[in-house]
């Protein structure tokens, strides 16, 4: 029992160490001018090492190809851009290393928290009727936590965690 807690507690302190590996890629629609385009945050300063849009839902198809080790104290991050036209959707996705993404010595850069940050807006457009567009960000510091389905990869080291405790509780 105490061997599995500590092969385990051995698996997270040598992840911890290797830093935190990310998913890399934007969509196909971010590829033109992509530091420069004005969409999502401000002041991005290097490419995602993948466009394919795979990253906008599927990144798990482009896992080996987008993987980025972003070292020791670095976020994974998630901005995804959702304009619904009457129904009609079209989405642009870029996920990376916030610290390989970003000039972090920029003042006007967001600084995320030290754990896991999300936002999410919603807006009508006032050129299009029926229209909208809804922007989510999120920042995380585990491994391909920027994934389509971070909740479960965010929180499955807690619940397995949990597991492990209360199961030694009732033997």
């Amino acid at each position: 029992m105490f061997a599995n807690i500590f092969i385990f507690l051995i698996f997270e302190v040598f992840e911890v160490a290797n830093g935190v590996k990310c998913y890399s890629c934007a969509s196909t629609n971010m590829k033109s001018n992509f530091i420069e385009k004005q969409r999502g945050p401000p002041n991005r300063i290097s490419n995602p090492l993948v466009f394919d849009d795979n990253c906008n839902a599927d990144t798990w198809i482009i896992k080996d190809r987008s993987s980025d080790d972003c070292g020791q104290g670095g976020f994974c991050f998630k901005w995804q851009q959702q304009l619904n036209n009457s129904g009609t959707y079209s989405t642009m996705t870029f996920r990376g290393c916030f610290n390989k993404l970003y000039n972090l010595n920029d003042p006007n850069t967001f600084i995320p928290p030290n754990h896991t940050y999300c936002t999410e807006a919603s807006a009508p457009l006032a050129c299009l009727s029926d229209a909208y567009i809804t922007e989510h960000s999120c920042w995380c510091q585990n491994d391909y936590c920027n994934t389509s389905n971070n909740l479960l990869t965010l929180y499955l080291p807690s619940i397995v965690i949990f597991v492990i405790f209360i199961t030694n509780k009732t033997l």
